[in-house]
């Protein structure tokens, strides 16, 4: 007996989620009728132990897990523990209109695999296509295979220039955390050990009400100013409501005083609900000026994504950004990195900058962009498989139009773009990857060496 359910969060389309969750199971449906699933999508707690009660009663030798939109990891690895069963996790990609990222499933996908595999558990999983027989393709193997999956390995990096002088230092870094992760996000999980003696950074920890209260204390000329300044080079930004608008820029001016304040080189900030629903506004576009001038803000206080775009801003001109992969496409070579909308003015495609609201949320500000095409290096400050290490690798952002509103690039990893990104998630990675405009990949890696961390690729 093969078993099915589906995982939603409600500040998606819950509409198109539900239409992906009715495709899935008519697919499996057509190729057994020996299924038994729990049909409600599982968007709740309370939904949740129904569906977990559910499987407790009706045993099944496998279970389909429908990944409609992004959802945290929380119910994910509790049903796995619980019902030990083996679980193929099910994404869906969506089309790249411009628009609202309706579902972020591959992103769901991502974080699941990841927090998985940290607790030894080894899922398949399939991420959807165009092709249908592909999919039942997909499908009949998971029902037909032995589920003797095993932990993957990443191949180890090696310097292709070992001409390059690496005369260069990483000076000790002060990180400031504002609150804490979101439940269910062990992807932006730390050891405070391993940052503060293998990393060489120290942690100072905040709270998000320190942050209103200096975003609170800004003045309404510097607001102005500032105000003045964005809409020289963010299109549409008398748009907006104005006075969400303002509170924005609080937020990029309380961000700079708490950073003179504690003597902070990056931010690691729980960026939401709370910023939306008790002050008022959206971070992404006051971490994206903040990126700008190389002071990172990582999102979903992910103190290793944070970690790693200061790194990569100490080894680079440019500044670096963290994004999650949102899309991959078999047929087109390539995936999308994306993120709401903290992207640095500078990595702006020419003419494509424009002002914008929060997607799910609905609130200023975000940086709304297509990312410019050119050479990109990829890292990770990764706990992959619960061990510290390092990932490198090359890519390039291709010459697109915006994908999803915020900002989102099409990338292509060369070569089989997809099969990689695949890899990717097989091996554990988090959600967040960092990256910059430029080759600092030998860097990287000699760094790594330096530091006496084991630094991997594809």
């Amino acid at each position: 007996m093969i078993g099915y359910l589906s995982l939603a969060r409600e500040t998606f389309d819950v509409e198109f989620a539900q239409s992906k969750f009715k495709q899935a199971k008519d697919l499996l449906e057509s190729i057994t009728s020996e299924i038994i699933g729990f049909d409600q999508l599982i968007t709740n707690d309370e939904i949740a132990n129904e569906a977990l009660d559910f499987f407790k009663s009706n045993k099944c030798e496998k279970v389909f897990l429908f990944q409609t939109t992004f959802t945290d990891a929380k119910f994910l690895l509790n049903f796995s523990k619980v019902i030990k069963k083996p679980i193929c996790i099910v994404s869906f990609p969506e089309p790249r209109t411009g628009g609202r990222l309706r579902l972020n499933s591959i992103c769901g996908l991502n974080l699941g695999t990841h927090s998985l595999i940290k607790n030894n558990i080894f899922p398949d999983f399939i991420i959807m296509e165009d092709d249908d027989r592909a999919n039942e393709k997909s499908f009949i193997e998971f029902i037909n295979s032995e589920n003797n999956n095993t932990q993957v390995s990443w191949n180890k990096a090696v310097i292709s220039n070992d001409q390059m002088d690496f005369n260069y230092t990483i000076d000790k870094q002060t990180i400031g955390i504002i609150g804490t992760r979101p439940e269910g996000f062990d992807t932006c999980d730390y050891d405070q050990d391993e940052v503060t003696n293998k990393l060489n950074v120290s942690l100072i920890n905040l709270e998000l009400d320190d942050l209103f209260d200096e975003a609170k204390n800004v003045g309404k000329d510097t607001i102005a100013s500032t105000k003045n300044t964005i809409s020289g080079y963010l299109q549409g930004t008398e748009e907006l409501v104005q006075d969400e608008f303002d509170k924005s820029i609080s937020i990029f001016h309380g961000l700079e005083g708490l950073k003179d304040k504690h003597n902070l080189d990056a931010f690691a900030i729980r960026c939401w609900p709370e910023t939306f629903t008790e002050y008022g506004c959206a971070s992404c576009g006051p971490m994206a000026m903040m990126n700008e001038k190389k002071v990172s803000c990582a999102c979903e206080a992910d103190v290793l994504g944070g970690i790693s775009c200061n790194i990569l801003n100490q080894m680079n001109d440019s500044p670096s950004l963290l994004v999650d992969i949102v899309d991959v496409d078999k047929a087109d070579n390539s995936l999308v990195f994306w993120h709401c909308g903290l992207a640095p003015i500078s990595m702006a495609k020419e003419g494509t900058a424009k002002s914008g609201i929060h997607s799910n949320r609905k609130k200023p500000l975000l940086h709304d962009f297509s990312l410019k095409k050119g050479e990109i290096t990829i890292f990770r400050v990764s706990k992959a498989q619960n061990k510290l290490q390092f990932f490198v690798l090359k890519a390039s952002v291709i010459d697109r139009p915006n994908s999803f509103s915020g900002t989102s690039g099409v990338i292509s990893l060369g070569d089989d773009s997809a099969l990689k990104a695949q890899q990717m998630f097989k091996g554990g990675l988090e959600h967040h990857v960092a990256f910059t405009y430029g080759d600092v990949s030998d860097k990287l890696i000699h760094f790594g060496n330096k530091m006496n961390i084991p630094t991997y690729t594809l």
